[in-house]
């Protein structure tokens, strides 16, 4: 009675596995660029909220900079104020195209000069589109 595996037996194991592994990480690259692209429009889905639902709040205009690098959220007014700043796309390594790089939020909450402002994010193959309306509203394309 012979105990254990032939050098033959695990070769063709290692080959198997070595197989599955490969159609495995063929798939995880496309998944894990989808995902990047979701996670950085969520982040200036939150950014550009929070910078609107602000202008509402403090009754005062906001100027958003929108950049591959960094978000920033400024109070306009005698003296500006920056009251928000998050890491951009590029944190995930999604790239970002703006038509307007500067966005104002009215106090009422409408955008001012912001009418379709157009937001591409891609990484690899994965790309997503957020737009602004006239009214200030942020709605992915």
């Amino acid at each position: 009675m012979r105990r254990g595996f032939t050098l033959i037996e695990l070769l063709i194991v290692i080959c198997i596995l070595g197989v599955v592994a490969g159609i495995g990480a063929a798939r995880i690259g496309p998944m894990v660029d989808r995902l990047a692209v979701a996670r950085a429009v969520n982040r200036m889905t939150a950014f550009y909220n929070t910078g609107r639902m602000s202008a509402v709040w403090k009754g005062s205009r906001v100027r958003m900079e929108l950049g591959t690098d960094s978000l920033v959220g400024v109070f306009e007014g005698q003296t500006d104020s920056t009251f928000l700043v998050m890491s951009g796309p590029a944190a995930d390594g999604v790239s970002l195209t703006v038509s307007r790089p500067v966005v104002r939020i009215q106090p009422n909450g409408l955008g001012l000069g912001a009418a379709n402002t157009k937001l591409v994010f891609k990484r690899g193959e994965a790309a997503d589109s957020l737009a602004t309306s006239r009214l200030g509203r942020l709605r992915r394309m």
